[in-house]
């Protein structure tokens, strides 16, 4: 078995408990749905990269130092987000009785829309110094918190994206940290069954985590990941042409997917008509079109281009065009009349691409070309998550997401796993969010796929070998060198 243990109070079909955790004095309460992840029987490499000159290497009786927390933070800053918006703001924080514990921002997010911020590097502090290393201080664990400026208000509003981008951070985290010789202990906190309590924009609040991770020693009863860090810092999304590799997806015994997540295939047909129709809403939606701009990059003169959102490398778009389109990403006067032509041209296309039909699913899989990718959607199944626990069905109800928030990190988890998946057996991925975002793409793509009442279509991507390429998504904490 490789990947994540069920928690002390879960059933056995992996699901957690969302819980309260809230104190009078602003802290947080131990929770009560800990999970533990790392163990023995997988490739294993050190955490750090072998051509970097920080190596934090520990041994499994080794104590928790805080340049290895670091190291993890850095490692699982490679995580994807949706439009590569880098929500989580991860801090290293002492369990110090006292009110005074030393707490180290890390990562911290910063405001998109401001031009002239640039992103924190985890190890830095805000002087630009090292911070100060406590090896000595074993009582470290690493919260985090999520970025309101950071997420997509118009685009994402369940969170959906948001949780599923904290899960494969904790994954990431877990990896390289099974990688050093320990297991991981997650903590849901109860700020993550409040998401729709953040602002729309603004920093992270560091009273407000909505994960806590603890490296405890490993043990033969953990499982550790069959991946390894460098799969996760090498792994990359592609948006060009893939060609198909479907073998890979037979056996999936090195992701461990829950019993109550599984993998359906969607046909060449209708994901080109259902992509097509997602895209149309997104164009025809003037506050998810106004979102989507805010986070292009679309030429190197972009003061963010080199630490988040998405490049017109990452998108494949020819370099004279992107130039073009560039000022409108930034400017409000040329980027309103692009806003109002994407309107109509969504509009209409919609109305259009309504009246298409369909081949039955069977028969347009069977007719799918070999070459083509294959077309993939995460399915969470909300009563077998909830293993009709009443509490957790009622958390599920009350998400906007259709399975608890805990449920849905633990799904985050499991696509990162899937996309290190691929990307072992030299694969990319390409996601299509716009599938689920667009109502009437989801109802379509529900349909196609014969989805119960109770299962929930939580992530749609493509996979298949990159005919190109595969670019490097920018991330906050890489190194910025000033000219």
């Amino acid at each position: 078995m490789t990947g994540t243990t069920p928690p002390a109070n879960a059933t056995s079909n992996g699901g957690t408990t969302p819980r309260a955790n809230a104190t009078s004095d602003g802290g947080t309460a131990p929770p009560t749905n800990a999970t533990s992840s790392g163990g023995p029987n997988s490739r294993r490499d050190p955490v750090a990269n072998t051509d970097s000159a920080a190596s934090p290497a520990a041994s499994p009786a080794a104590a928790v130092t805080r340049s290895l927390l670091d190291e993890l933070v850095l490692l699982a800053s490679r995580s994807p987000s949706p439009h590569n918006t880098q929500p989580w703001s991860p801090r290293v924080v002492s369990r110090a009785p006292h009110p005074a514990a030393e707490a180290e921002a890390l990562g911290e997010g910063t405001d998109p829309t401001r031009d002239e911020g640039e992103g924190t590097n985890p190890t830095r502090d805000e002087g630009g110094g090292t911070s100060p290393t406590r090896d000595a201080d074993d009582a470290l664990c690493v919260e985090v918190a999520i970025v309101p400026s950071r997420t997509l208000p118009a685009g994402d509003p369940s969170f959906r994206d948001v949780v599923l981008s904290i899960g494969a951070w904790v994954e990431s985290f877990s990896i390289g940290a099974a990688a050093a010789g320990f297991g991981v202990e997650v903590e849901t906190l109860e700020p993550l069954l409040r998401l729709q309590e953040l602002p729309v924009t603004g920093p992270a609040d560091p009273d407000a985590p909505v994960v806590r991770l603890r490296l405890v020693e490993q043990t033969p009863n953990t499982a550790s990941s069959a991946f390894t860090p460098d799969d996760v810092r090498r792994r990359a999304v592609y948006r060009g042409r893939l060609a198909g590799h479907p073998e890979t997806w037979n056996n999936l015994g090195d992701v461990d997917l829950p019993p109550w997540l599984s993998l359906r295939r969607l046909d060449d047909r209708a994901m080109a008509y259902l992509s097509r129709l997602g895209i149309a809403f997104t164009g025809s939606r003037r506050s998810i079109a106004r979102e989507l701009l805010q986070w292009l990059r679309l030429d190197p003169a972009h003061p963010r281009y080199t630490l988040d959102g998405m490049t017109d490398v990452m998108l494949g778009i020819p370099r004279p065009l992107a130039r073009l389109a560039a000022p409108a990403t930034r400017y409000a006067r040329l980027r309103d009349p692009v806003l109002a032509a994407a309107g109509m041209v969504g509009r209409a296309s919609e109305s259009l691409e309504r009246a298409r039909s369909l081949r039955p699913l069977e028969l347009s899989l069977a007719e799918s070309s070999p070459d083509s990718p294959t077309h993939l959607v995460l399915v969470a199944n909300a009563r077998l998550a909830a293993a009709d626990d009443t509490t957790r069905i009622t958390a599920a109800m009350d998400s906007r997401i259709g399975v608890s928030e805990p449920d849905a990190l633990q799904a985050g988890r499991a696509l990162q796993r899937l996309w290190l998946h691929a990307h072992a057996r030299g694969l990319a991925v390409s996601p299509h969010s716009e599938l689920i975002d667009s109502p009437l793409a989801h109802g379509l793509l529900r349909k196609r796929l014969s989805l119960g009442r109770s299962d929930v279509a939580l992530s749609v991507f493509s996979a298949g070998l990159p005919q190109g390429a595969v670019p490097r998504s920018p991330r906050l904490t890489d190194p910025q060198w000033s000219p």
